[in-house]
C-alpha cells in the first residue's frame, strides 16, 4: 500500500511528476535550479536498512569530524582573508554536514572566488560555492495564487520578489566556501593538506 508508479502519455504531466518527487528540479536544470514545488522524500528501505547498520558508527564519526573541524577552524583563522563560520558558544556536537568558510578576494590579490575554487579542486581539494539564496529561486518569482504564499489561512501576502539580504547574497555571490562532511573523516593530516593548499595558493595568487 506504500509503493506505487505512475505512467503517461503526457510528457509535461510526467516531467512535472519527476519534479515533484525530485525537490522540484527539472530535468535539464542545473542541479539546485527549482522552479516547482517538489519533495525530498526518496529514501527506500534498502537505504533505510543500509543506514540503520551504519548508525553505530555515528559516534565516532561525528567526534571525529568535530575534532578536525575544529582544527581546521584554528589553523585556518591564522590566514589573512580566510574567515570560518563562527561556531555558537552554546553548541556542544556539530554535525558539520558542511564546514564553510568565507573568502576575501581583497586578501589574495582580488581574485575572483571562482578562481579560488578552481585552484583548491587543481590542489585535490573537493569545494564548492553553495547555494544560492533560496529565494532567488524560480520558484518564489513567478506569482502563486495557492499556499503555502497566498491562501485562505494566511491574511497577508509573501513576495519574495521583493526581498533583499545583501549580506547573505554577498555571501553566496562573492564569499562562501563549502567542504562536505566526508573530508572531515580522516585526520590532521588531511586539515594540513587543506591548509597548505590554501597558503600555496594564497602565494601564488599574491605574487
Amino acid at each position: 500500500g506504500e509503493g506505487g508508479i505512475i505512467t503517461t502519455n503526457n510528457r509535461e504531466f510526467g516531467d512535472k511528476c519527476w519534479s515533484f518527487h525530485n525537490c522540484g528540479r527539472v530535468r535539464q536544470g542545473a542541479w539546485y535550479e527549482h522552479p516547482l514545488l517538489g519533495s525530498n522524500l526518496r529514501m527506500t528501505e534498502w537505504q533505510a536498512a543500509i543506514l540503520l547498520s551504519q548508525m553505530k558508527r555515528l559516534d565516532e564519526q561525528t567526534k571525529t569530524r568535530n575534532e578536525n573541524a575544529l582544527y581546521l577552524d584554528k589553523k585556518l583563522s591564522e590566514i589573512d582573508g580566510i574567515r570560518p563560520q563562527k561556531r555558537d558558544d552554546r553548541v556542544t556536537t556539530h554535525a558539520y554536514h558542511l564546514y564553510i568558510f568565507r573568502y576575501d578576494a581583497s586578501k589574495f590579490n582580488n581574485v575572483p572566488r571562482a578562481e579560488f575554487l578552481k585552484a583548491l579542486s587543481a590542489e585535490g581539494i573537493p569545494c564548492s560555492p553553495g547555494y544560492n539564496p533560496l529565494y532567488k529561486d524560480d520558484l518564489f518569482k513567478a506569482p502563486i495564487e495557492k499556499c503555502p504564499l497566498s491562501c485562505g489561512y494566511y491574511k497577508g501576502r509573501v513576495d519574495y520578489t521583493k526581498v533583499e539580504c545583501p549580506v547573505a547574497e554577498k555571501a553566496c555571490r562573492e564569499e562562501g566556501v563549502w567542504f562536505f562532511q566526508s573530508m572531515f573523516l580522516g585526520d590532521k593530516s588531511d586539515m594540513d593538506d587543506i591548509v597548505n593548499a590554501i597558503k600555496k595558493i594564497k602565494d601564488n595568487f599574491c605574487v
